[in-house]
């Protein structure tokens, strides 16, 4: 059985009625368990490398997610939502301890994160510690891919197996029901964290290691979209293809110095592209049907009116953006990603297209605020209760700043400053409002030349004050290329594919 832990009272989450669109503005809410002290069970659900376009809510006919749709439908999406930093262990590191990767040296996926550091952030600040001080039951289920932890007890969650597919449906169908029936009552947060559409790393099949050098879990499911697509007349897959993106150009041709370290530049033919823009949609539908089941059994247990519902994703990817695909780039495509609450007193329907948020930064001290655990002090995001719930001052909030493996990045939600770390510090300008596409390089252009010193003089005191100034060329040009080289070469010298990712 379950190990049990002490339940914590503590005032319940400020949430009322279900309420429509912006008709949340100026109600007065209630409690979100009518006054009482029971705090909210947490269903967190996280897929991995899905883009924000990627769910048919968005607009997008060329797939279905009837499951990821009725969330959106049930709840409050924040349109414009940057991750941490668009890689996996970075990311998860963010979302579950609310701090920056670079706050433990290191910006990617890597063994090299300090460690020390690492334990004494996650000690009593990660959401598990926070959750289960609390009195919460911490359960996890699916991919961890996590500095300083093998099966993320360290980060205060007992884990539930590594089964990154079926896994978490499987153990929410099993789990959700004995939680339900438990007499002590104690509140949960059921961790799940689905793999797909993550096997796009797989290239749709143009792999070098599918299916060989692949474990089986990591190949099933393309080698079943692959018969699947074999299937189709050619009349039928060919009505099945979304179109490409429209900014395949790189941005103003600076992909070598820039973009093309992230190993995702293709030169493919359009049958190639088209199957693995296919190939994206498909397995985004499969864990959405995976979704379900879990949604399905939290219905089936009677747990709904108590549980707070989160959805999001470590990273996007760019599917041909750039001529780019997987992530690791300062892009829209892989920055950008869904991210919804569904809960009692959390309008329903409501889609926020202005808030600028980072849900590696804000996701800790939001899901913490709406559940009344203590917020840890000194943390870069902030909590969106305001927002969700209509009560309280909303964070004022100018800018996010983000970072990847070779640079840091300051938006404002229309223009993006990105300064690397390469040799002469290149810097990106881009305005989404003009060049939605980032297809062109504002830095030299005279006319950007105020916002551009507003956004690199904020961006640099940031950094300044983290202590990641100086920045270092050699350093950064150096420790890329020996960690890429080190990829392509594996336990007793065996070879890996350079695009590996962990998987």
């Amino acid at each position: 059985m379950m190990e049990r832990r002490r339940f914590i009272k503590s005032a319940g989450v400020i949430a009322g009625s279900s309420l429509f669109g912006s008709s949340l503005l100026g109600k007065e809410l209630t409690s979100l368990f009518d006054g009482s002290s029971k705090k909210p069970n947490v269903l967190f659900i996280m897929t991995d490398q899905q883009s924000y376009t990627m769910m048919s809510c968005m607009g997008n006919t060329w797939l279905k997610t009837p499951n990821m749709d009725s969330l959106a439908k049930r709840g409050y999406r924040f349109d414009k939502t940057y991750c941490a930093n668009p890689v996996c262990m970075p990311s998860r590191f963010s979302l579950l301890t609310g701090h920056y990767a670079s706050d433990v040296g290191v910006k990617e996926n890597t063994s090299a994160a300090d460690l020390s550091k690492v334990h004494a952030i996650v000690k009593n600040g990660s959401l598990g510690m926070l959750f289960m001080n609390a009195g919460y039951e911490t359960l996890y289920s699916g991919k961890t891919h996590l500095y300083g932890t093998t099966d993320v007890s360290e980060y205060g969650f007992t884990l539930n197996g590594k089964d990154f597919y079926d896994g978490p449906a499987i153990y929410a169908e099993k789990v959700l029901p004995e939680l339900a029936q438990r007499k002590d009552k104690q509140p949960f947060f059921l961790f799940l964290s689905f793999m797909n559409p993550h096997d796009i790393c797989y290239k749709a099949g143009m792999d070098k290691r599918y299916p060989d050098d692949l474990p089986e879990a990591n190949v099933r499911e393309t080698k079943r979209l692959l018969e699947v697509q074999k299937s189709l007349s050619p009349e039928e897959y060919r009505n099945q293809i979304p179109p490409r993106p429209t900014n395949l150009s790189p941005i103003n041709g600076e992909h070598e110095d820039m973009v093309s370290m992230s190993s995702g530049w293709r030169t493919w033919n359009d049958d190639q592209w088209n199957l693995y823009n296919w190939m994206y949609h498909r397995l985004t539908e499969s864990v959405d049907t995976q979704i379900g089941r879990a949604l399905t059994a939290l219905k089936n247990a009677g747990l709904e009116d108590d549980t707070i519902i989160v959805f999001t994703s470590d990273h996007g990817e760019m599917n041909g953006a750039h001529g780019l695909i997987l992530k690791n780039v300062m892009f829209e495509e892989c920055q950008r990603v869904p991210w919804i609450f569904v809960g009692k007193g959390i309008p329903s329907n409501y889609v926020d297209s202005t808030t600028l948020v980072c849900n590696g930064l804000d996701l800790l001290p939001t899901i913490c605020d709406l559940a009344g655990v203590e917020i840890p002090k000194k943390l870069p995001g902030v909590s969106l209760k305001p927002n969700l719930t209509g009560t309280g001052k909303k964070p004022d909030r100018k800018y996010i700043i983000t970072e990847d493996y070779n640079s840091y990045q300051i938006t404002d939600g229309r223009y993006k400053f990105t300064i690397y770390e390469l040799q002469g510090y290149p810097e990106i300008l881009t305005d989404l409002k003009t060049n939605p596409g980032e297809t062109v390089n504002y830095s030299s252009d005279p006319s950007y030349g105020e916002i551009k010193a507003l956004l690199k003089k904020e961006l640099m005191a940031n950094l300044s004050q983290r202590g990641l100034t100086p920045l270092s060329e050699d350093r950064t040009i150096q420790n890329i290329r020996k960690a890429e080289k080190a990829k392509m070469t594996g336990k007793k010298g065996k070879k890996k594919n350079k695009n590996e990712d962990e998987e």
